[in-house]
Formats: C-alpha cells, structure tokens, sequence
C-alpha cells in the first residue's frame, strides 16, 4: 500500500474490520452448543468475562449494522454458561448458517494459527504446486461464493487453500511462490492424470473484475486461464456491497447520501490508481456502489488482455434461478462434465431492509444506458433488464 495513498476517513480504520472479522469468526465458530429456534439460532459460550466481552461487542456492531436482526445475550449466573439469541425475519437463518459454512470450509475461513502455519508449509513446497485453471473475477456482492462452493463440490476441481487470495490487486507485491502456497501439488494433479481423471484447481477473488492493474497481471502469470465473471442486476449490487459495507464499519452515510457523494468521494482516484501501482485509494475500494455496476466498461478492460473466448459471463438471478442450468454452463467452460453439488444454497446471504421506491426508480435510470451498452455487448440481457 502506498504511503501516498488516499486513506480511511476520520472514524473508518480498516483494521477495525480485521479485528470484527475475528471477532465474528470467534462467536460463529467456537461456541459449546448451537440450538435451532424459530425465527434463529441460540449459541451457548463458557462464562467468562473475556467471552462476555467478546459477545458484547459482537451485539453491539452487528445489531448498529442489521437492525432486522436482534442479538440477545443471556447473562450466565453462579457459573452457567452465556447464551447468545440471534432472531430475525426470513433469512435469518440462512444468513447465520451459511456464514458458518464460509468460515469453517475453504471458501473463507476463521483465521488461526493452524492456519498460517500450514500456509508456511505450503510456501516452502510452492515449486512442487501448480497455477489454478480458473479465476472467479468478480463481481463483488454477485454470488461470487456460491457459484465458486458449487464448482469446488465437483470431483474434479480442487478448491485453493482460501476462495478470496487477492494476489492480482492487494498481495501483488507478495510474489508468484506466495501465489502458488495456495493450490494443490503436481503430485496430485499427477495422481489424478494417471488415473485417468481430470484436474481443476482455481480460486475466486471477486476485486479483480474492478481493478485496473488485475487483468494485464493475471494475462502475464497465467494466460491460458479460464475467467469467469457473475454479474448481479447493479442496482440490487450497489444496496448489498452498501450494507456489507455498514456490517464491516466501512460506511456511516446513508444510501441515498451515499450514492449522492460517490463522485466527489472518488474524484481524481481512478486516474492516481492507473499512474501509481502501488496507490491506494480507500474511496474507489469502499464507496464505490455506482462505479462498480458500470460492468461492460470493466468486461471491455479485461478483453484487452484476454480472448472472449475464454471468459464467461453469467448472470447472479440466473444462478439462483437456474442452478443446475448456470453450474453446466461453467462446468463446460473447464471441461468437465455436470455434476450436481450436494444442494443448491445462497451464502453469505444477510437479510435487510428493501430499499427506497424512488431510491430504486432514479438508479434504474441512471444504469439504464450502461445496462444497454452491457447487453448489446453480450447479447444477452442476463434475466434482469430493466
């Protein structure tokens, strides 16, 4: 990250999203007991005073950034244990459960120390490790974890170390050994060959659709890769990656204000990022909710350095609507034969408020024009022309 680079606002410390990260990775993945309920989940923690604070400060975050949902803790006394009550409206627990999913799968795990230690390991065996076959490249807030959860549940595709690596934009500097501690060896892709199966291993970082550096990097370091991008209606993307961005302490505006200061935000950090590798602009990562949903100027980018023939672009209602049918379409990309995955699930799905009716009228007009110049540009209008 650049020294010069344009910084977190007052009151917006990126490392606060670390430390919630962890501290949500602990609630959700180290209780003693879990119990169903009607509306949600119930999580039974040891009495202590540090699990106490951590449960606090877990409600406290979570119930400012999803007031849909409530978070109750239920004091322990005379040594009983503490019970945390996670209730809310449809969705609830599919949130809660699919959360649980992404951090106790490879998809995006509860950091440990087991962890960075088997991830040392794998750094002094990178030359005995191969590049991934494919990239999920975006877009972020667009199914980007379910669509890589169905691919990895295929026989013949074996997942990286962590779906999101970020190599081509954040970690670039890291080097191509770092990059390669990430996926399976030669020896079991061997393995696989002499028996005659195929071998796919990829990951899915859903910044590098956006970044402007990503493309010409992932051209000069794996070439023959196979792309693929999942693009969601950008309206309904812009309101998702707003929440997400209130759940993680990223956003204190409004929507609607929001929305209205995105272009004095990101004034002039587009043209810094494509001059300075190493800049960094905490605006254009964080703020951007409209920038992002302009898709075909981001697919038109990354057609400079790669053939159309070797990007796929999918559509997030189909994917939910049509499972099987969006799964075989990648699945052909690789060259594998459909196989379907133990179920069809949405993750990292959180459920909030609708949005504003003449909220959703004025941006529907404002991407019209570029949601036209995407579909003329797929011929397709991806399920959600408006």
């Amino acid at each position: 990250m650049s020294a010069q680079g344009n910084a977190a606002p007052p009151g917006l410390d990126p490392r606060d999203l670390r430390r919630r990260l962890k501290t949500t990775a602990e609630v959700l993945t180290r209780f003693s007991e879990m119990r169903e309920l009607e509306d949600g989940y119930a999580f039974r923690f040891p009495s202590t005073r540090s699990w106490a604070e951590k449960l606090r400060t877990f409600r406290e975050e979570w119930g400012a950034s999803c007031p849909q949902m409530t978070f109750e803790i239920a004091p322990g006394q005379n040594g009983e244990p503490l019970w945390l009550h996670i209730r809310g409206p449809e969705g609830t627990k599919q949130f809660v459960q699919g959360s649980r999913d992404v951090l106790t799968s490879n998809l995006n795990p509860a950091p440990s120390l087991m962890r960075d230690v088997r991830l040392g390991f794998r750094y002094l065996t990178s030359p005995l490790r191969v590049l991934p076959d494919f990239v999920i490249i975006g877009a972020k807030k667009c199914a980007t974890t379910t669509l890589y959860s169905y691919l990895t549940q295929h026989p013949a595709v074996a997942p990286a170390f962590r779906k999101e690596i970020y190599y081509f934009n954040a970690c670039w500097g890291k080097g191509r050994a770092w990059y390669r501690a990430f996926f399976p060896s030669v020896l079991e892709r061997g393995a696989a060959r002499i028996r005659g199966r195929p071998f796919r291993t990829g990951e899915a970082t859903p910044d590098y659709l956006f970044d402007h550096h990503a493309p010409r990097r992932l051209a000069a370091t794996i070439p023959d890769a196979r792309l693929i991008a999942i693009l969601r209606d950008p309206v309904d993307r812009a309101y998702s990656f707003y929440h997400h961005n209130r759940r993680a302490g990223l956003e204190t505006l409004s929507f609607e204000d929001a929305v209205d200061r995105e272009q004095e935000r990101l004034a002039g950090e587009r043209e810094k990022i494509e001059a300075d590798e190493a800049y960094f602009s905490f605006a254009y990562e964080h703020h951007s909710y409209l920038t992002r949903g302009v898709y075909v100027d981001q697919l038109e980018h990354w057609a400079k350095f790669f053939p159309r023939e070797q990007l796929l672009v999918l559509s997030t209602s189909r994917l939910y609507e049509q499972p099987d049918g969006t799964l075989r379409r990648a699945l052909e990309l690789l060259d594998l034969p459909y196989r379907e995955p133990r179920a069809f699930e949405k993750l990292n799905a959180v459920p909030y408020e609708p949005m504003k009716a003449d909220t959703r009228d004025r941006l529907q007009r404002w991407f019209r024009p570029h949601n036209e110049r995407l579909f003329e540009y797929l011929n397709d209008d991806l399920g959600w022309r408006t």
